[in-house]
């Protein structure tokens, strides 16, 4: 019956006003006011279920490549040569820098080209991005070589590891670094059918942030070894590898520093050629294959390495790779490491190829699924592990990257005589000036115009990568990030609401400068931004305590703006339940516009039931005419209404006709203040 008023008890059997359990959507073609009306779940049955994931189209999302392979035109894309020309283009890139990650990882170069080789079928198959595939990389070839050199004491005797000092010992290396594959394929594995590809999360922009740019320092500095052209002992701490060269300077090479100066200075001009003109922009890419076409051609017609001693990268072998599941065990006493590695190496894998799938995904218009992306890892890894590569991420394009990995197969079996001339140097300038992009001071300056907190996080992360250790710094950073992220939540920014002028929405009265109106009453409306949970609900509950107390006639009415409350946990139901329940006497607190979360625990706690549609409203206007009516009333009887937590309709028992903008109320003392101006009966 619409327009008519009911009592609680009218209302039993049918959905209590105002607090109704989530999951409730409005009625369809209806006109009712009511906040909420309940859909019966809908069930599906097992068999159809069943059918629909077992079908190809739910088949779909477990095997990626079917979805970009029904769209591949082999006409317009592969017969015109666009994604051979882009295969061979990443491919000749690829493999000077393959060779000169493998180095700077302590392996022997043939393992970077393994490793540029066959993970990239498998992620053709089953990861999620349609542009990118995997390869190694600068930052988990460091990552790589730092955590091995602290679990295997001495292998850094092999300053070659294609021509190594102690040969049982680069062995031992080589099989843990296979080992460690294994394990990051083992977590990227397990996280997918899990789906926690949430936790990469943990490290946030800033943390990463300063991880690269602290990354990119290392690695450089410890490549000046080969452009100056004396060995220093391994370290990962900045501060080592600077005093190692000072120490060691009197070892000084002219010839090694003079081309390893050229091969910058050329790497760097082929790289910056497409700025200036558009016609050479098909340079860019061609600078790693340059300088080593150079640099072998250099060395192998003067001679340099038999008149000048000029150190190149040796032997390479040749041939498709072994395969290396015998290397998995036994891992021996220094298990805990690697698998320390591997999380480190798994993290980090995870953050850069997801971020280079997705900035290649919103160029293309494509999504990219992060638990998917990680089923596409570990089995990728897994390849790896199964073939001689250590830990790969994400790095170029799908149908490109296979064109790219035929042309590294084509290299591993007919040229690797080739680049066995290639100076060290060369490799050094390729890795120093394929880092230099990952530098980000400007993300510092930017963070600290935004949130010092977040600088000084990134400004933490940067120091501790580099002048304690990569693990120490991020571990530091994730640390101070976790411990900024309580004391905001702890902290939470309590504001005061009112009404903007000539209308029924409330507003921060600092940030746009409300004055209190008059009939607003007694009523302070309050909002805090975030959860209510343990770390702040103690401190929410006072602040709201302070408006009682200072209210020096009638009652002080608070109304809580749930809209904003992202999450309460069971410290702040007690909380709520004091206020609401066993508050003072001059304390009045409603709940006004929750948001389904807070409906949803507040149900589960039961505590809805206690409350009644009087101390919950749809709208915060609602709330304060509710309240604005109480303090009238208040008034007029001379002494404050019923106390908290008394029969459950203390508070509803006022009439409010003389409320602006509401229609008039009953005069029966029994019936409850209505949150809406009509309600149509079922």
């Amino acid at each position: 019956m619409a327009g008519s008023t009911m009592t609680v008890e009218e209302e039993a059997g049918l959905i209590p006003l105002g607090y109704s359990p989530p999951n409730y959507y409005p009625p369809e073609g209806s006109a009712s006011t009511r906040l909420f009306v309940k859909k019966e779940p809908s069930c599906t049955p097992l068999w159809t279920t069943i059918r629909k994931k077992c079908s190809l189209e739910g088949g779909l999302p477990q095997i990626p490549c079917m979805r970009w392979m029904r769209n591949y035109n082999i006409r317009t894309c592969l017969m015109a040569s666009a994604d051979i020309i882009a295969g061979l283009t990443v491919g000749v890139m690829a493999v000077p820098q393959s060779v000169s990650f493998a180095a700077m990882a302590g392996l022997p170069a043939a393992y970077g080209l393994y490793t540029a080789f066959v993970p990239v079928f498998a992620y053709s198959i089953i990861g999620s991005s349609r542009h990118l595939a995997l390869g190694p990389v600068a930052l988990v070839s460091l990552l790589l070589n730092d955590g091995l050199v602290k679990a295997i004491p001495g292998c850094d005797i092999n300053e070659n590891p294609n021509q190594p000092v102690d040969a049982h010992l680069q062995q031992i290396y080589n099989h843990a670094a296979i080992q460690v594959s294994l394990m990051v394929a083992v977590l990227y594995l397990l996280l997918a059918v899990l789906r926690l590809g949430f936790l990469c999360s943990l490290l946030s922009r800033p943390i990463i942030s300063a991880f690269l740019t602290a990354g990119a320092l290392i690695i450089s500095s410890s490549q000046v070894k080969y452009i100056v052209g004396y060995n220093i002992p391994h370290a990962d701490r900045m501060q080592d590898i600077v005093y190692n060269l000072i120490v060691r300077a009197d070892r000084f090479r002219w010839m090694e520093f003079a081309m390893g100066l050229t091969w910058i200075a050329l790497l760097v001009a082929i790289k910056s050629a497409p700025r200036f003109h558009k016609r050479v922009a098909w340079m860019g890419p061609l600078g790693p294959i340059t300088v080593a076409t150079l640099s072998v051609t250099a060395v192998w017609a003067g001679q340099l390495e038999e008149r000048f001693g000029i150190k190149v990268v040796g032997p390479i072998q040749a041939g498709m790779p072994p395969i290396t599941v015998d290397w998995w065990l036994p891992m021996g006493d220094n298990w805990p490491r690697l698998v320390l590695t591997a999380g480190l190496i798994g993290a980090v894998s995870l953050l850069e190829a997801i971020s280079i799938a997705k900035a290649l995904a919103e160029r293309n218009g494509d999504t990219v699924d992060a638990d998917q992306e990680l089923l596409g890892l570990g089995v990728c890894n897994l390849a790896g592990a199964v073939f001689c590569a250590y830990p790969s991420t994400g790095s170029f394009a799908r149908a490109a990257g296979l064109v790219n990995a035929a042309l590294i197969g084509f290299v591993l079996l007919c040229l690797t005589p080739v680049f066995q001339h290639m100076p060290l140097n060369a490799l050094a300038a390729i890795v120093i000036t394929g880092v230099i992009g990952l530098l980000d001071f400007q993300r510092a300056l930017f963070l600290l115009q935004v949130s010092r907190m977040d600088c000084l996080v990134w400004l933490a992360t940067f120091l501790g990568c580099l002048f304690i250790s990569i693990d120490a710094g991020l571990g530091l950073g994730i640390a101070l990030g976790l411990l900024f992220l309580f004391v905001r939540t702890a902290f939470p920014r309590i504001h005061v609401l009112r009404r903007l002028p000539g209308s029924t929405f409330f507003r921060d009265a600092g940030m746009y400068r409300l004055q209190e109106s008059a009939e607003d009453g007694r009523t302070v409306v309050v909002s805090s931004q975030g959860p209510l949970c343990f770390a702040n609900a103690q401190r929410i509950k006072e602040r709201l305590l302070e408006f009682a107390a200072g209210s020096q006639d009638g009652v002080a009415c608070v109304v809580l703006d749930l809209a904003s409350t992202t999450f309460i946990d069971a410290t702040g139901i007690e909380v709520l339940t004091d206020l609401l329940l066993k508050a003072p006497a001059k304390l009045h607190v409603v709940l006004a516009d929750p948001n389904t979360a807070a409906l949803d625990i507040l149900d589960r706690a039961g505590l809805l039931p206690k409350l009644g549609p009087e101390r919950m409203f749809v709208r915060v206007h609602d709330a304060v005419a509710h309240c604005a009516a109480l303090a009238v009333r208040s008034d007029d009887l001379g002494h404050p209404p019923v106390q908290n937590g008394q029969n459950g309709h203390s508070h509803a028992q006022y009439i409010v006709g003389s409320v602006p903008g509401w229609r008039e109320g009953s005069s029966d003392m029994n019936q409850p203040l209505l949150v809406h101006e009509s309600i149509d009966n079922a």
